[in-house]
């Protein structure tokens, strides 16, 4: 458009794109990792930790996750925020992809992660549970 009217002015229309992009992926989950005091979810700004005294449990077990969401993103850089569905009620998701799903019981309602190894993700967490329930 610049090119065509010659009007530089044109060149800020995109910069709005830009910055939602900028922001949302920033907010997007990077990664997850079991941290002394509990299962962090890396993100590039407001990282997030479950401590695992709220952690009941962790399992790979498939259910519908998804649904009505409150304050939700899905976005090129995938879906986080609270959800809502009949079926699995309440949730958290946090995920990149939506076929290595590691679903955490927590007090707060379920949370949905997305680790790059889910088997070993979860039963490196369970020894940690085990570890800090024996304590």
């Amino acid at each position: 458009m610049v090119a065509a009217s010659g009007d530089p002015s044109l060149l800020i229309l995109p910069l709005a794109f830009l910055g939602a992009l900028w922001v949302i992926q920033g907010l997007a989950p990077a990664g997850y990792t079991l941290e002394a005091g509990g299962v962090r979810i890396e993100r590039r700004w407001l990282s997030r930790l479950i401590p695992y005294v709220f952690i009941d449990g962790a399992d790979r077990d498939p259910r519908t996750i998804g649904g009505l969401g409150a304050v939700g993103l899905n976005v090129l850089f995938g879906s986080q925020g609270p959800r809502w569905n009949r079926r699995t009620g309440r949730h958290y998701l946090a995920i990149t992809n939506t076929t290595d799903l590691v679903y955490l019981h927590t007090r707060g309602g379920l949370v949905v992660l997305s680790p790059s190894r889910p088997d070993e993700f979860t039963a490196r967490l369970a020894r940690r549970l085990a570890k800090e329930d024996s304590s």
